[in-house]
């Protein structure tokens, strides 16, 4: 876990449309805890043209732009996390461990207004001899990992309180718990908090040199290229069996066939009745690497960022693991951020690559189904050109001239998508079925 967020302290600003608020007093707005945020809608086909004989940008959604209250500002490594929607988390740990919650809300059904509220969630102080390393946030939890005395993992648990910032009662962190890792003496580098199986991943630090995400999800297994622990949340149970136990985290189990040149991992996203997810291992090519990170591509497929970069199919777990049919991507067609957003991938990219002499940040989706038509017609070993398939089927939205995106907050809860930027919020809400109805670039 990486930098600060500074946040000054949320002052009502109300701009735009938003008239007869702005004529209310400050005093009112502070005693109530929330702003009016004005909303700068852009339907995407009226952002600018493309250039340099691109397609003119195909509208996937509605772009907002949103200002964050005066003071606040986000910067380019805070830990991010979700909650319910329209609650977003930031932890901050410049000076002290610092929570904070944004709450986005339509006021009285208003589509072109958004009501905010920022508040902070104090953060018990860490035992001394704990160094921070790494944080994450989901199903109403906080979660902590570090190292603490002599170097033994430490983890820890906080779940966050769901007051609303009105009549007194304040957000707060309860339940701590602390977690004792079964293997002692191996740090924690990396969470990963997977909602959909209701585990919290914990990458080991392996030394391997990584400065991008070491984790490739998909649907019912993970590719790892650090070794991976992991802790599942307790499931309600009956009161006939007693509250939920303590759970300690589990070093996933060594796989029959040891690999000892093995750089990958696989792990099932759901553990088996009475047992233990396995770690098997997946042989790759020695040109694969993936100290930039790792994307997801679709069709089973990933894209490995390196020192040479490379689209490769994912295998599932067997003694033969292999990633097979990889790929080459040139480094100028690498983008930072990768997600799915309903059926389509989308991805983030920085200013030049879509948007010409503009110098804008561009979010571009694409239909997977093109992409993998296209790297099945390429042999193994090939070159496969995924800027120049985006350009041809993705349907671009540029972000506004002087954006400065948070790569680590590019996230979707399935319909809408969202990004922060240094001082501003963008969310793009997916289009109407309607709407995606319409003839598009995937119309062939």
């Amino acid at each position: 876990m990486v930098g600060p967020v500074l946040f000054g302290d949320p002052k009502p600003s109300c701009a735009g449309g938003a008239v007869f608020p702005s004529l209310l007093p400050d005093s009112l707005f502070r005693r109530a805890g929330r702003v009016l945020l004005a909303s700068v809608v852009f339907p995407a086909t009226l952002l600018p043209a493309a250039h340099d004989g691109l397609p003119s940008p195909i509208a996937s959604g509605t772009l907002s732009v949103l200002p964050l209250p005066p003071g606040a500002r986000i910067r380019s490594s805070v830990t991010f996390g979700t909650g319910a929607p329209g609650r977003y988390y930031f932890l901050d740990d410049r000076h002290r461990l610092r929570l904070f919650r944004l709450s986005l809300e339509h006021p009285m059904g208003a589509r072109d207004l958004w009501r905010e509220r920022w508040e902070s969630i104090p953060v018990p102080a860490l035992p001394i001899r704990v160094r921070l390393r790494a944080a994450a946030i989901g199903q109403g939890h906080l979660f902590l990992s570090g190292e603490g005395e002599g170097g033994a993992p430490f983890i820890r648990s906080y779940q966050i309180g769901t007051g609303s910032g009105e009549r007194g009662d304040l957000p707060a962190l309860t339940g701590e718990v602390d977690y004792f890792p079964e293997k002692g003496e191996i740090p924690v580098r990396r969470l990963l908090f997977d909602d959909k199986a209701r585990i919290l991943w914990m990458g080991y630090d392996s030394g391997r040199i990584e400065s991008g995400t070491p984790y490739l999800v998909l649907h019912d297994r993970i590719l790892w290229s650090d070794p991976a622990g992991y802790l599942p949340l307790p499931r309600e149970t009956s009161l006939a069996k007693g509250p939920p136990p303590l759970l300690t985290p589990k070093s996933l189990l060594k796989s029959k066939d040891p690999c000892f040149s093995c750089r990958f991992y696989l792990t099932a996203r759901k553990e088996p009745e009475g047992q233990s997810i396995v770690n098997d291992p997946v042989r790759s090519p020695s040109s694969v690497d993936s100290a930039l990170g790792m994307l997801p591509l679709g069709g089973g497929r990933g894209l490995f960022m390196g020192s040479r970069s490379y689209v490769c199919r994912v295998p599932h777990a067997s003694p033969e693991a292999t990633l097979s049919h990889c790929l080459r991507v040139s480094a100028k067609d690498l983008p930072v951020a990768g997600i799915w957003w309903g059926n389509s991938l989308t991805y983030l990219y920085p200013p030049g690559r879509f948007s010409g002499g503009e110098r804008r940040w561009t979010i571009v989706s694409v239909n997977p189904a093109v992409l993998a038509d296209e790297m099945m017609r390429l042999p193994s070993g090939g070159k496969f050109p995924f800027l120049k398939a985006l350009k041809a089927s993705g349907r671009p939205i540029f972000l506004p001239v002087g954006a400065r995106p948070r790569v680590q907050t590019f996230t979707t809860d399935g319909r809408t998508l969202v990004l922060f930027g240094r001082t501003h919020f963008y969310r793009l809400n997916m289009e109407s079925e309607k709407n995606r109805a319409q003839p598009g670039p995937f119309s062939r």
